[in-house]
């Protein structure tokens, strides 16, 4: 297998972890602090002057940690190998979660603004939906003013929403 080469498999794992978390390119480029070039040039395996890269970079170590990854996958990945997963901190004082990867990151990630449970069933149906607005960490106070004021009109429709309970059985 050619050096090349290695770097296109890299590239690829890069975007299929990417993916698993619900993450998109611009999405990626933001929490690295880098440009969505600089994304698409380490997810294609080669720089930006189509030159194939020569080391694996800080930009690529921290691009490992944000899917979820070892500081080391990327050079394990270069040699054949595949990319080895982070421990979890929090997984020791939590137990696993069952929620989509994608899911279980975004409710880790930025502030709880607040939260709501929407009932649907009777008292012996447990149905519901449980809602969470989350903000970004750097938010403005007129930043979550401003989703504030669209949750509480949201959160009103939600809260509209019949359980069996509200409805007659000819409905």
């Amino acid at each position: 297998m050619t050096r090349e080469r290695d770097w296109e498999k890299l590239g690829k794992a890069f975007a299929a972890a990417r993916k698993t978390i619900g993450l998109t390119q611009p999405e990626a480029a933001d929490q690295l602090d880098v440009s969505r070039t600089t994304v698409q040039a380490i997810e294609r395996g080669r720089q930006s002057n189509g030159a194939p890269f020569d080391k694996v970079t800080a930009t690529m170590r921290a691009y490992a940690r944000l899917v979820g990854w070892t500081e080391t996958s990327p050079a394990l990945v270069l040699e054949g190998g595949e990319p080895q997963l982070a421990p979890d901190p929090q997984a020791a004082d939590q137990p696993p979660s069952d929620l989509p990867p994608a899911v279980d990151r975004e409710l880790r990630s930025g502030k709880t603004l607040d939260t709501t449970v929407v009932h649907l069933g009777s008292e012996d149906d447990d149905t519901r939906i449980i809602v969470v607005l989350k903000g970004g960490d750097s938010m403005t106070e007129e930043e979550i003013d401003e989703a504030w004021q669209k949750w509480r009109r949201t959160r009103r429709h939600l809260q509209a929403i019949p359980g069996e309970s509200d409805t007659s059985p000819e409905a």
